[in-house]
């Protein structure tokens, strides 16, 4: 009895550490796994696991798949390929190899709006995505041979920590800025801490200076992990070759992509709490900060090319920054931005007055007014910065009608020019084909590198009302051409990469 205490409590350490493996060799083949790993890719819909690479204690010859079934997260994967792979998964041509890296196709999850299996799981209570607590991952029947010989491995274990990220990984330059300031709407002295990471090709130096991309992420971003705002939303894809190459004209190598993320929200105005778009962020003056800071930090960032984007929260941001430090920056890309045209009701102590809704996640709603919170001196703070903005007609998250459309109609009734306008649809993928994504996902279409049209301005200003937009597909956005000091633009990055101060 007591050696089967022993067993009995071997197995439950093993179970406690999250590993479980077995081998059932033909020859004695002395191999079994020593760790799992799962390959973590950004999609246009947020994280995937594309992989598993297992890594095992001894080195094999070859691998087969003949009967092997994969499990992560509960879901029976299919299997596209198995290979003999480095520790990162890129697959070797020859010799032996510690690690196999099992491939698998990716599909979405419409039920759950998410990646099928996706390692991030959407925290209800604050609105925001966070890595799961346990990623299971169960493979059985592995087969693996060395020397004539083979061995079927089988292994449970809890890989949620054993990520490998490449994509995220390129943002190799993580820090943090910390300082003191004012908090809006209590007037106290606060201590804030933002984390961010940035992008750095090796070559950009050995060219002449190069424009810095600032991405601010959305509501579902927040926190205190870069890899949440690089993987969240496809950001990654700012680094990856299709996106760079429009930054490569002449000596020009490239483009600095920083990524800076708030613990909270862009648009928490003092209170931890997601707020209506009409006001000022607790994070306008620390972001300004850490921006300055990353600048002077790198003198090969061309100071004339600083330009600035961010997705719905981080649209509301990507405004708020400008129109407090309107000669700073080159250029604005703002995406299904939440900053708001109207004013909303506010109770004594300055934070929005909530009332019940059966149509919002947490169960309460703003109450938006008719006075304009976009006045005359913000149309003017932004006056003469280019803007490209880009939004989906069928947004329900924020109504463009509200927020984007009659603000860019404003600065044209303004005599601003060099102010254009992505008006979609709907949000159609390209990473999973024939998907239609929430009207929210606008933003799916600049990191697939698809923003080319716009609407036509003229046919904007002239209206009486916001009836000189029309939604378009089929032209990305618009059937108008960009044209700036004479010269055509049929893509957002080729703009961006042309506009300096």
């Amino acid at each position: 009895m007591k050696r089967l205490s022993v067993i009995a409590a071997l197995s439950l350490l093993f179970l406690s550490i999250g590993l479980i493996g077995s081998r059932v060799s033909a020859k004695d083949l002395a191999v079994d796994v020593a760790k799992v790993n799962i390959g973590v890719k950004g999609y246009e819909f947020g994280p995937a696991v594309p992989k598993i690479i297992v890594e095992l204690d001894n080195e094999v010859s070859s691998v087969a798949k003949d009967d092997l079934k994969v499990t992560t997260a509960g879901v029976d994967r299919k299997i596209k390929n198995v290979y003999l792979s480095n520790k990162n998964g890129k697959k070797i041509k020859n010799g032996n190899s510690k690690y196999v890296t099992i491939e698998m196709p990716v599909s979405f999850d419409t039920e759950n709006n998410a990646g099928e299996a996706s390692p991030f799981t959407y925290n209800l209570d604050i609105f925001q995505n966070q890595w799961s607590s346990e990623y299971k991952v169960t493979i059985k029947g592995l087969q693996v041979s060395a020397d004539d010989q083979t061995a079927t491995l089988s292994t449970e274990t809890d890989a949620i920590n054993n990520r490998i990220a490449q994509e995220a990984a390129v943002f190799k330059n993580r820090g943090t800025f910390s300082g003191t300031y004012t908090n809006p709407m209590t007037d106290e002295e606060e201590e804030l801490t933002l984390n961010y990471a940035a992008y750095e090709p090796k070559d950009l130096s050995q060219g002449k200076k190069n424009p810095l991309i600032i991405w601010l992420h959305g509501q579902g971003e927040g926190g205190e992990d870069p890899d949440i705002a690089l993987l969240g939303n496809e950001v990654v894809a700012l680094a990856r070759e299709d996106i760079q190459n429009h930054f490569t004209a002449g000596k020009q190598t490239g483009a600095y992509v920083l990524v800076v993320q708030a613990p909270t929200y862009w648009m928490d105005e003092g209170d931890g709490t997601n707020g209506a778009g009409a006001g000022v962020s607790r994070y306008t003056e620390i972001l300004m900060d850490t921006i300055k800071d990353y600048v002077a930090q790198n003198t090969d960032v061309d100071t004339d090319r600083i330009y600035l984007s961010g997705c719905s929260n981080g649209g509301y941001m990507t405004l708020n920054l400008a129109i407090h430090n309107p000669d700073y920056f080159a250029a604005l890309a703002p995406l299904a931005t939440a900053y708001s045209y109207y004013d909303y009701e506010r109770e004594a102590d300055g934070s929005y007055t909530r009332v019940p809704s059966e149509e919002s996640l947490s169960g309460t709603a703003m109450v938006p007014t008719e006075n304009v919170y976009f006045d005359d001196e913000k149309a003017a703070a932004l006056k003469d910065i280019p803007i490209w903005f880009v939004h989906s007609a069928n947004d329900t998250i924020v109504d463009p009608e509200a927020f984007s459309l009659p603000i860019y109609k404003t600065l044209l009734d303004s005599g601003a020019d060099n102010k254009w306008f992505s008006y979609y649809k709907t949000v159609e993928g390209s990473d999973m084909k024939d998907t239609e994504y929430a009207g929210h996902w606008s933003w799916v279409y600049f990191f697939n590198d698809q923003v080319t049209g716009v609407q036509d301005a003229k046919a904007v200003k002239k209206a009486d009302d916001l009836s000189g937009f029309k939604a378009n597909n089929k032209s990305n956005g618009g059937s108008a051409t960009v044209e700036v000091d004479g010269k055509d633009y049929d893509n957002i990055f080729d703009w961006l990469n042309a506009q300096s101060k």
